[in-house]
């Protein structure tokens, strides 16, 4: 929230920036929790060289806790001792002894620890395919963690069987909720990491033995929260409204975090919770395949029942718990993905279709935060292109060069939307040329982004008739150093298992085919970095793990720019 007075002086307390309006009563939101200081600075004092030519501040009053000010440079400090709203004033004098004042400022202040999305990853179902010995679902959070911070990871599988949950520095997950619905034969589940160590970004899902068809994961990375408050709860029904059940919070400011499954694993619209006093946001609204999942910051204590609306009757399971709030991690700066989506739009059986044709145009759920978005669009069986994309907010989506298409198959395009409005409920239209071919789509949501955030793209297409690493023929040049790169590569044959020098994206299973295609991002190649230099950037993908030539690839990499 930013309000300019005629001095342009700010007003900014912990993580809130405001601007004070002389004269006129304002009352911000409610602070991001674990302020400890006021802080009052002004631009226009800065720039007139001191107090002697400038302005000098006093605080003509303030409750709550005591302030200081230091009249040379505005800057108003104190230490909230407990909850409440602050209320002060602020004499602006000039050289020329004319007075300004700001008039009851209210600043509303909590000492507890504000609860804080960090990163959000939802990743493809398997459907109808089975899995082999270690029956595991291998996939990436956006960035690597960040030390002091937990993983919730939320999960849907067929069968009544054992899931454990492990990453790839290993980090302790518990299972804290899970539940099996006997009559439809599929179960939903809830796992938990607290204070985990940086570094981390691969999550192993796996079971005891075959979990059947349509496995699903996610996984969400929060700050300040500490442990568990108390039991979980989970059930299914049917209807238009999942929940998993009545929770109790002991504490107030718990995070709640619920899981659903809609059970024909498609869904026309998921909306999240609105119960009163309670923040909630969609994580999760996966349509094609039917997984959503929600949170939210309950300022109270006492029984929670979340639920998860959706525009389809259909059966449903769905699984929740409740997280303390604490002292715990911090939010990266600067360039990060803050929600990454996998969606998976076949028309193969082999690939999860079911031999009809996908609906055009398509309709999809991004939620999202940050002020960029990237669709990076990949795959083949028939060389349909997306012709244009819109969204529910009405952002500009422009397509990043040109689509790359070979021999009527191969087929990757990039399309964004620079300094977006984004939402928890982002619905997205694709319009296609045609629908009978199998296409992966991985939407980033990117905070930190430039305002105009777009660099370069390049892109080719190629044929490699001997087996090894594939090396495109471009690189790309950031034109500053601090950039994010994003690529993407599909082929005839053979499965991609990392991006060298740079993070690998694609999910994979164990009992998959290495030569696809599969529903889970059909053994093709996603992957981005953020760049800390001008240096040229090249792309190999790497470690094709059996022996055979990917034979025909198209792909493309397109650069943004992060903001100051």
């Amino acid at each position: 929230m930013k309000v300019t007075d005629s001095l342009g002086d700010t007003a900014t307390t912990g993580q809130l920036s405001i601007t004070i309006n002389q004269a006129l009563a304002i009352t911000p939101p409610t602070l991001p929790t674990g302020v400890v200081n006021v802080t009052y600075n002004s631009p226009a004092f800065a720039a007139s060289g001191g107090s002697g030519s400038g302005y000098t501040f006093a605080v003509a009053s303030g409750t709550l806790f005591p302030l200081s000010i230091d009249s040379s440079t505005g800057i108003i400090t104190g230490t909230p001792t407990t909850a409440g709203t602050l209320q002060f004033t602020i004499m602006v004098t000039d050289s020329l002894g004319l007075s300004a004042s700001t008039d009851n400022l209210s600043i509303t202040v909590n000492p507890a620890h504000m609860i804080s999305l960090v990163q959000h990853v939802s990743g493809s179902s398997t459907r109808n395919n089975s899995m082999s010995s270690p029956y595991c679902y291998f996939y990436q959070l956006p960035g690597l963690t960040t030390a002091g911070n937990s993983i919730v990871v939320g999960f849907t599988y067929q069968n009544n069987v054992t899931p454990m949950v492990t990453d790839d520095i290993g980090n302790s997950y518990t299972i804290e909720e899970t539940y099996f619905d006997l009559a439809d034969g599929q179960s939903v589940g809830i796992a938990v990491a607290f204070n985990i160590a940086a570094g981390a970004r691969v999550i192993s899902l796996c079971f005891n033995s075959d979990p059947g068809a349509f496995v699903q994961p996610m996984a969400t990375e929060f700050d300040n929260v500490t442990g568990i408050d108390g039991a979980g709860s989970a059930t299914n029904g049917t209807g238009t409204a999942a929940s998993p059940g009545s929770m109790t919070a002991t504490v107030s400011g718990d995070l709640i975090y619920q899981v659903a499954v809609s059970l024909s694993f498609n869904q026309s619209t998921f909306m999240a919770s609105s119960q009163s006093g309670v923040a909630w946001n969609l994580l999760s609204a996966d349509l094609m395949d039917g997984l959503a999942g929600q949170y939210g910051v309950d300022s109270s204590t006492g029984a929670i029942n979340p639920t998860i609306s959706m525009g389809t009757s259909q059966n449903w399971i769905s699984a929740g718990i409740l997280l303390k709030p604490g002292n715990s991690g911090s939010v990266p700066p600067g360039l990060r993905i803050v929600h990454l989506v996998h969606e998976n739009v076949p028309y193969h059986v082999v690939s999860g279709g079911t031999g009809n044709p996908f609906p055009n145009p398509l309709s999809l759920t991004f939620l999202s935060s940050g002020n960029l978005l990237v669709a990076m669009i990949g795959g083949g069986n028939a060389s349909e292109t997306v012709t244009g994309m819109s969204d529910t907010n009405f952002n500009t989506w422009t397509q990043a060069g040109s689509p790359f298409v070979i021999a009527g198959n191969d087929t990757v395009q990039s399309y964004y939307a620079g300094n977006a409005t984004t939402s928890g409920n982002l619905g997205l239209t694709l319009n296609w040329t045609d629908t009978q071919g199998d296409f992966t789509i991985f939407l980033y949501d990117v905070a930190g982004a430039a305002s105009s955030p777009f660099d370069s793209t390049a892109g080719a297409t190629g044929f490699q008739g001997t087996a090894g690493n594939l090396t495109m023929p471009f690189m790309i040049t950031p034109a500053i150093s601090n950039e994010i790169i994003f690529s993407q590569v599909v082929w005839d044959f053979n499965t991609g298992t990392g991006l060298q020098g740079q993070l690998f994206d694609t999910n994979t299973f164990s009992g998959e085919s290495l030569s696809g295609p599969e529903p889970v991002d059909e053994n093709n190649g996603w992957g981005h970095v953020i760049t800390t230099s001008t240096a040229a950037v090249s792309f190999t993908w790497t470690d094709l793990p059996i022996d055979l030539p990917v034979l025909n690839w198209a792909a493309n990499s397109v650069a943004f720019m992060a903001g100051n």
